[in-house]
């Protein structure tokens, strides 16, 4: 039986269109044509006359698309596309809930049905207007926001540090702006003075921690946060030094006479945010605008700590090729370890360091700094004893005895003859007084036969995993002799690479070297 949902509607009763008993009768002989050669029945939903195609919360609709969801239904059919909707993305939506239960959509009037080329077609078409729909009104509302951020308002998110939110009435609306917040700024000015004094961020970072600085919500400033506020135009003197430096960078600026030097700056579009991840914008897609909030840095002073950041950034790059375990190693206390390089002298000293030490001091943490070849030369002791006894490395430790499965198959066979015998044992006493016994042992030999199975199962995922274990094992052992073998020869970068890829713990703890493979 092919069950077909008729949909009419009249918005209004003064409506001059079809009324809803028409409807029903000409989608009713438009099926007796379309499907002549099929057995159909119908269900009609004819209790929404008087609601507007605007208003989806309409009870014979909504009771319909519980009937598409539940799969009552194999097609769905209006006299006129308008009759179910009026627009065209609330259409579409609807349209993909239909596609998902595999139901049919005919309209009468517009002769097209999407269980055919050609209506399939139209629903396509509806759907790309839908989808240029909701483009356009994501741009609309890009657009709305970047006029709001030219005229230098305040258009949401998290505040600056030290800035605070006010309202203000322009026009006949009202529109949030910035402004300092003279009892939090302090710190700011704080982080820019010792920046300009030489400081690193992991060295403000630690200051922040000796000193008790801390965000707003508690927390000590990571070294993320203290990057966000020292790079941060809104604390920028309007002047014509930063017109000029942000011109050079290709941003959006408004016009230079509202440079006068007496406001801050407020920075548009300097990250894209995803559902997952927020990431920084190149300077030639950021809007510069002026605020109406004071400035907190001179422009000559915040533009040197922008230069000092690009400084130490081209610093932190990777100069030397020293520490194998780079990438790999964690200190004791858990963080990861990175590697420092000095040149003195002509020679070169190499260390690996607690990150957590270098940030927060040795109150957090006091490994200390341990020179490279040393914590390396134990790694590669540690590799040669393996290749001396790969038995102990090859072989894999078995938490407990895994019983056999073959034993465990014959026990299992020997459950499935003993049932076969109670069964038919119980099939020439059932009029007896030993069929209740008989039955009672069926049932208790069955449940045995099932803990057994699953015993059996679980024996067999246990024999898997060590197969693989040992495959897995054998391999990185393989990487331990290329290693051994080829040391001198190799690349740093191929040698760390191959050392990152074997490992998958390896923790120093000012001693010894745990590593897990």
């Amino acid at each position: 039986m092919y069950t077909i949902g008729i949909y009419p509607r009249k918005s209004v009763y003064r409506d001059n269109s079809d009324s809803v008993a028409v409807q029903v009768q000409l989608c009713k002989d438009y099926a007796g044509i379309v499907f002549k050669d099929r057995e159909t029945e119908f269900r009609v939903y004819d209790r929404d006359e008087g609601f507007s195609g605007k208003n989806t919360n309409r009870p014979s609709f909504r009771e319909m698309m519980e009937d598409v969801e539940n799969g009552v239904l194999d097609a769905v059919m209006v006299y006129k596309l308008d009759r179910i909707s009026r627009n065209v993305q609330e259409f579409s939506a609807m349209y993909e809930v239909f596609q998902r239960h595999n139901v049919s959509f005919i309209s009468v009037k517009e002769s097209f049905d999407t269980g055919t080329p050609m209506g399939r077609t139209v629903m396509y078409i509806l759907a790309a207007f839908a989808q240029l729909e909701r483009e356009n009104t994501s741009e609309r509302v890009a657009d709305n926001m970047k006029a709001l951020g030219a005229s230098g308002r305040w258009t949401g998110g998290n505040l600056p540090a030290g800035m605070a939110s006010v309202r203000r009435r322009v026009g006949d609306k009202e529109h949030s702006f910035l402004t300092v917040d003279e009892g939090a700024i302090g710190n700011v000015k704080l982080l820019y003075r010792l920046m300009l004094d030489g400081y690193t961020i992991t060295a403000l970072e630690r200051h922040c921690r000796d000193h008790g600085i801390r965000t707003q919500g508690g927390c000590f400033l990571s070294s993320s946060q203290i990057y966000g506020i020292i790079s941060n135009p809104v604390y920028c003197q309007n002047s014509m030094e930063a017109y000029y430096y942000f011109s050079d960078l290709g941003c959006s600026l408004p016009d230079p006479s509202a440079f006068d030097g007496t406001k801050g700056l407020i920075g548009y579009g300097r990250t894209k945010t995803s559902a997952t991840s927020q990431k920084r914008q190149d300077a030639s897609s950021w809007t510069i605008s002026v605020g109406i909030h004071d400035y907190v840095i001179p422009a000559g002073e915040w533009i040197a700590v922008q230069r000092m950041l690009n400084t130490h950034k081209m610093y932190r790059a990777p100069k030397h090729s020293c520490g194998i375990l780079r990438g790999a190693i964690r200190c004791g206390c858990g963080s990861r370890m990175d590697v420092r390089t000095y040149v003195k002298g002509g020679s070169t000293f190499s260390y690996y360091y607690c990150q957590k030490m270098a940030r927060q001091g040795k109150t957090a943490c006091s490994s200390g700094y341990v020179r490279t070849d040393t914590v390396d030369g134990l790694f590669m002791d540690q590799l040669r004893k393996i290749r001396l006894d790969p038995g102990t490395f090859l072989i894999p430790e078995r938490k407990g005895t895994v019983n056999d499965t073959l034993a465990l198959r014959r026990q299992i066979k020997e459950l499935e003859s003993q049932i076969a015998n109670l069964t038919a044992a119980l099939g020439g006493a059932m009029e007896t007084a030993a069929a209740a016994y008989i039955i009672q042992q069926i049932n208790s030999t069955d449940r045995s036969r099932k803990e057994l199975e699953s015993e059996l199962r679980k024996a067999e995922i246990a024999k898997g995993k060590e197969k693989t274990m040992e495959e897995a094992r054998a391999e990185t052992f393989g990487h331990i002799e290329y290693l051994l073998d080829s040391f001198d020869i190799l690349e740093y970068s191929v040698k760390n690479g191959a050392v990152r890829k074997m490992l998958k713990t390896c923790v120093y703890d000012g001693e010894s070297l745990r590593i897990v493979f």
